[in-house]
């Protein structure tokens, strides 16, 4: 069904693929300053880009840059475009690691190194499996680019400067999450509740300040408030936690006396991402419980309440009227990510993940009615649409067809909370490069891939090439 010759290449080119990919690994491409024309990401991201661009110039491609936003390497002409989206920038190094994070070092089977996984080691795949289809001499009716991103990791503006630009590929993929396949993307959208306090002026526990949350993206795990002791003891604080519901989680929260007759509430949840809620506990969703059950707030006291009524630990939007599931996307997410109160004004940041089975003006229509009555107001904070790719489409099809025909696994499409480059392009779905039951060691010390499954890959990209764009 495939072109033999194809794996045949590939084999032969095991050691110069890691040669390709140990240079690029050997560059700490993380976002730095604006280092002069043409080096907008720094100058490391300028080095990694250059270098990309000259080894694919040496197996005979037109490359190019795109005023170092972006780089472009092309295979034929055609009516159409297929389009492949990777990115050479890296997230911090960090500590913890065992292996020279810069090294691209081998041991049992191995590679380590950041990057190797998030994004350079899917673009030399990508790279390679175009080589792979040029030398084989596979027929395209279609045109194959290569787009080589460089800010994924802070805000895709390399991307977006590509696309204000130049035609982006009429469908494709990008090898920067999961196999099989992911077709859907959820919708996402933030919502900013805010409230003011009208003092604190003879509550009985003040709240003076609340703090949760780095990210509106992250469920917090750590969330505190610093409220007064003076007509409450310590210890009645503690015994009213007993109202925090059928929970019973109290013990999640410490009071800790403090100087001035203060004391700190601090609640300790469990950190995830937001679009993975239930695998986290929501620590300023327990903080709002326990300020209302202890009675805590003048002027705030309201808010607080109606933050534990309608959001809670929930992670589903279920008390503030949003919640739905569908069988492709299943449920929408709601997290509250961001929490900030400095004594007058209050602000809560929420991070929603929305399914087809609903939209954004429906969600923010539902919950301005469950909040009404209450002293929070509501406002849009950003958010965009739902990314899906139909599971008949060619792309779909053709591509699952390819995984299961190279792998003999399973070939099903999956649906995701978080966003990758594919709502960058249309008819654009992620594929690869982690396998099912692999260990996802992105932006984690120790970033590996595994060198056969790796090789797995290029094969996989380019019998996909052959698949879509052959004649």
């Amino acid at each position: 069904m495939y072109n033999p010759k194809i794996d045949a290449l590939i084999e032969g080119w095991r050691e110069e693929i890691y040669e390709t990919l140990k240079g690029w690994i050997g560059i700490d491409s993380t976002l730095a300053a604006p280092a002069g024309e043409g080096k907008p990401f720094g100058e490391n991201i300028s080095r990694v880009l250059a270098l990309a661009l000259s080894d694919a110039e040496k197996m005979g491609f037109a490359a190019r840059s795109v005023d170092g936003y972006a780089g472009e390497i092309s295979l034929g002409q055609g009516e159409q475009t297929m389009g492949m989206l990777a990115h050479l920038d890296i997230v911090p190094a960090g500590d913890g690691w065992t292996h020279d994070p810069f090294g691209c070092e081998r041991e049992n089977g191995r590679v380590y190194g950041r990057g190797v996984q998030d994004d350079k080691g899917p673009a030399v795949a990508a790279l390679y499996a175009m080589r792979a289809v040029k030398e084989a001499g596979i027929p395209l009716k279609d045109g194959v680019r290569l787009i080589l991103g460089t800010d994924e990791e802070s805000g895709m503006r390399g991307l977006r400067y590509y696309k204000e630009r130049e035609k982006m590929p009429d469908y494709g993929f990008s090898p920067d999450a999961d196999y099989p396949l992911i077709n859907i993307e959820k919708g996402g959208v933030g919502i900013a509740l805010s409230a003011v306090s009208a003092g604190e002026d003879g509550a009985e526990i003040p709240i003076y300040e609340m703090n949760a949350g780095v990210r509106a993206n992250v469920v917090p795990g750590t969330a505190r408030a610093v409220v007064g002791t003076g007509n409450v003891s310590v210890d009645e604080m503690k015994s009213r936690l007993a109202g925090m519901g059928p929970e019973k989680m109290s013990y999640r929260i410490n009071v800790t006396p403090l100087d001035g007759g203060r004391a700190q509430i601090e609640a300790v949840g469990v950190s995830a991402h937001a679009s993975l809620p239930h695998l986290g506990l929501n620590a300023a969703g327990l903080l709002f419980k326990a300020l209302k059950a202890m009675g805590a707030g003048g002027g705030i006291r309201e808010a607080v309440a109606a933050l534990a009524d309608k959001f809670g630990t929930e992670g589903d939007g279920a008390s503030a009227g949003v919640k739905t599931d569908d069988a492709e996307c299943g449920p929408l997410t709601c997290n509250v990510g961001l929490l900030r109160f400095d004594g007058v004004k209050l602000e809560v940041v929420l991070d929603i993940r929305w399914p087809l089975a609903t939209n954004e003006t429906e969600i923010l229509g539902r919950m301005a009615m469950a909040l009404s009555g209450t002293p929070l107001s509501l406002r849009r904070a950003g958010g965009h649409g739902v990314h899906h790719v139909p599971k008949d489409h060619k792309v779909v099809k053709g591509l699952l067809e390819v995984y299961h025909d190279v792998t003999g696994l399973p070939a099903y499409p999956i649906a995701i909370g978080g966003g990758t480059y594919s709502r960058m392009m249309p008819n654009t779905v992620a594929f690869g490069i982690c396998f099912p039951g692999d260990v996802d060691t992105c932006h984690m010390p120790d970033e590996y891939i595994d060198w056969e499954k790796f090789i797995l890959s290029v094969k996989i990209f380019a019998h996909a090439i052959e698949k879509l764009a052959g004649e």
